[in-house]
């Protein structure tokens, strides 16, 4: 080896050869980027993101709406839950169905209450009620200050189920503006983003529980008074407007819950039932007539099959009989 190839090779070596602090750091550095991405693939094997759902080995549970619903990202196939709400508004306010309306507004616990809006609409018919046009408007995070704008873009005479549960209770002053687009066609929508196979253990079940009492609870305090003035408002919008609105007690797994919420579920129902009154609506539950047992949840609030078809199976035989005895109908 000559001069000019030793040298050659001496600097070479002064190239890779690192601090001993630096080369530990090196050697740290590829199982560094394996814990990387391991944690980014358990981060998207989580809980899907709802109102109400949480990864029980991690984050907090979030149960009350507390976001705005076009922050989702798209559901499973097609658009994402509000898109489809603001799509439905927009066909309705385009043309006046020949047929009677009935929605169902509310969080993601409406949403996932009923099967389909064919089928809720076959069932209805199938109760003796009339041909309607059923929507399930349930989507993600919805707030009652929300359900208020939407109410004004229904057709007159619309059966309106608001859809209640101690979550629509926890959320913040806010001022939300409809935009509907600008064409009516309904895009393709999956309904359901819970179903039994992905159903949450006990365990996490009775966590979620724990945790709302610990942080969705103290919020639900806090603004209480003003969602009830929100409920009030909404009703009001609704008669003002010609539309009929029903108060319709959501559902909640009761087995798992037991007595734990007793104090937050008598309050909603207490004002539900006195702002039923005051304001000449019906006041609709078939939480214990339903009596759908724990495997019917997904978690604390979200139906998933067989609990699906018990609640939607009441909900038709209720729709098609307030359709006929309704004042005004």
């Amino acid at each position: 080896m000559d001069k000019s190839q030793r040298r050659r090779l001496s600097l070479s070596r002064r190239r890779v050869a690192l601090p001993r602090r630096l080369a530990g750091a090196a050697r740290l550095a590829p199982l560094a980027a394996f814990v990387l991405v391991v944690a980014a693939v358990l981060g998207a094997c989580s809980s899907p993101a709802t109102s109400s759902t949480v990864s029980a080995l991690s984050a907090p549970a979030s149960v009350g709406a507390s976001g705005s619903p076009a922050a989702q990202g798209k559901a499973a196939a097609g658009v994402n839950d509000w898109t489809h709400v603001l799509q439905v508004l927009a066909m309705l306010d385009r043309a006046t169905p020949k047929d009677p309306v009935v929605v169902l507004l509310g969080g993601s616990a409406a949403r996932e209450s009923t099967i389909s809006d064919a089928s809720w609409a076959a069932q209805i018919a199938k109760q003796g009620g009339p041909a309607v046009g059923a929507f399930n408007l349930g989507s993600r995070n919805r707030t009652l200050a929300q359900d208020v704008e939407i109410v004004k873009h229904l057709p007159a005479g619309t059966l309106v189920f608001i859809g209640i549960n101690i979550g629509r209770f926890t959320e913040p002053p806010s001022s939300p503006q409809i935009v509907l687009p600008t064409s009516p066609a309904l895009s393709p929508y999956k309904q359901h983003q819970y179903s039994a196979s992905n159903r949450l253990s006990d365990a996490q079940k009775k966590l979620m529980l724990k945790q709302w009492l610990a942080t969705r609870y103290p919020e639900f305090k806090k603004h209480f008074k003003l969602n009830a003035a929100l409920l009030t408002t909404l009703v009001k919008t609704c008669q003002a407007r010609g539309l009929r609105p029903v108060l319709l007690d959501l559902p909640r797994n009761t087995e798992i819950i037991g007595k734990a919420l007793n104090k937050p579920v008598s309050r909603m129902t207490a004002t539900c039932k006195s702002v039923a009154v005051a304001e000449n609506v019906p006041w609709v539950s078939f939480v214990a007539q339903a009596h759908v047992p724990n495997a019917g949840f997904y978690d604390l609030w979200h139906l998933v099959m067989p609990g699906r078809a018990t609640w939607q199976a009441l909900l038709s035989a209720k729709t098609a009989e307030l359709l006929k005895s309704y004042p005004g109908a």
